[in-house]
């Protein structure tokens, strides 16, 4: 008897054991579970952007700190909720079309769309939606916000700045085409005395004379190339170039501008000429072309001595014309070409005779003949000469 007595007691003496113990466990599950939420709920407030879970009717579930900020709502004040009472109407039926929307088709969304809060001003905010389904097969919806506005303000303010540009490009253009305008009249008109006086060899000119009006001549063109230069240099860094793809003859191009450059040539006493090659029409641009061959001419003239031989030449390739203007003058060095071609190495020397330049006639050829669709080098050594050389396409249309 008293043995079954004291199996009793030591019965009830497990039983409250574990109870205890039961107890314990619950306490430390507990403890877990708000040891788990609470790590929960600091990684989620620790992401700098607003995020939040809803449910089926778009009822906010879950939110964390930076949501509840972009709401200047509390937590309490938000969960259970649409949030639909605290935006404006356009706003609110847009977020909740799109919460809608991503439900129904699980399609993942993203959305640029305005925030307007009571206290602070209308906001731009880009809104990723996805859909997420438990094993209850119940559907919430997943969102993060993303605050835009100083990205689109920023936005703005570089639209405006690149309108203003290209409107302070076109002005400085216009002024350009005005300047190249009232200094090309005199210039022409210089030229033409230049040649009627060139005309006249009956009045008693001395050769010297004749020499002068030759010089006359010379610079007068050479200024024209500056001014051309100019105004076609502004045009291509503002789009203005006229592009229109004509049928040309390349040997008629490369005679003319032989024929322009010449009495510079002949003031140097340097020969100008051309070596025929075979006959073709190409699909180019015909002026771009133009002042292409008058620059590379008009530096190879500059950088040749007096007896020296400057002569323009083609070769047809497959898809392509390869042109060479070559003299066998003071050639360039090889550190300087490279450089020749970019605007902001500003590469300026001096002609055989002083003669001065922008050096802006080789960066133009560049813009050209990239335009044109081609590539354009030097193959140099130094006072052996140069070989400028550029491609175009045989049919630039």
């Amino acid at each position: 008897m008293n043995n079954n007595q004291l199996s009793h007691q030591e019965l009830e003496n497990q039983i409250a054991e574990l109870k205890k113990q039961n107890e314990l466990l619950k306490r430390k599950y507990l403890y877990q579970e708000d040891k788990r939420e609470y790590y929960f709920h600091s990684i989620i407030n620790s992401i700098g952007d607003p995020l939040f879970v809803k449910d089926e009717d778009s009822r906010l579930l879950l939110s964390n700190d930076a949501f509840c900020k972009i709401f200047e709502l509390d937590r309490a004040d938000m969960i259970g909720k649409t949030l639909a009472e605290q935006v404006p109407p356009h706003e609110r039926d847009n977020f909740l079309k799109i919460d809608k929307q991503v439900l129904t088709n699980g399609v993942e969304n993203i959305n640029e769309e305005t925030i307007t809060t009571r206290a602070k001003p209308t906001r731009i905010i880009s809104t990723r939606k996805t859909r997420f389904i438990d094993s209850e097969g119940r559907k919430f919806l997943v969102g993060i916000i993303h605050d835009i506005t100083e990205r689109k303000k920023g936005e703005e303010r570089l639209r405006n700045s690149e309108t203003q540009l290209i409107k302070l490009n076109n002005s400085k253009s216009k002024i350009f085409s005005i300047i190249a305008h009232d200094l090309k009249g005199p210039f022409y008109t210089i030229l033409e005395f230049s040649k009627l006086l060139n005309k006249d060899t009956t009045d008693g000119y001395s050769e010297k004379h004749k020499n002068y009006l030759d010089y006359i001549d010379s610079s007068v063109k050479s200024s024209l190339i500056l001014l051309d230069n100019l105004l076609n240099w502004a045009k291509s860094q503002t789009g203005q170039l006229n592009t229109n793809v004509e049928k040309i003859n390349l040997s008629t191009i490369i005679n003319d501008e032989i024929e322009q450059a010449n009495t510079t040539a002949t003031v140097k006493n340097i020969s100008l000429k051309s070596i025929p090659s075979k006959k073709i029409k190409i699909y180019s641009h015909g002026n771009m072309l133009k002042v292409i061959l008058r620059n590379l001419i008009s530096n190879a003239i500059k950088f040749t001595k007096s007896g020296g031989t400057v002569k323009v030449f083609y070769v047809i390739e497959q898809n392509h014309v390869e042109v060479t203007v070559s003299d066998n003058g003071v050639g360039i060095i090889k550190n300087i070409q490279d450089k020749l071609f970019d605007l902001s190495e500003n590469v300026i020397t001096m002609g055989t005779e002083n003669e001065t330049g922008s050096g802006l006639g080789l960066v133009l050829c560049k813009e050209l003949v990239t335009i044109l669709g081609g590539n354009i080098w030097v193959e140099s050594k130094e006072d052996k000469g140069c070989d400028f050389k550029f491609t175009i396409p045989l049919n630039n249309s």
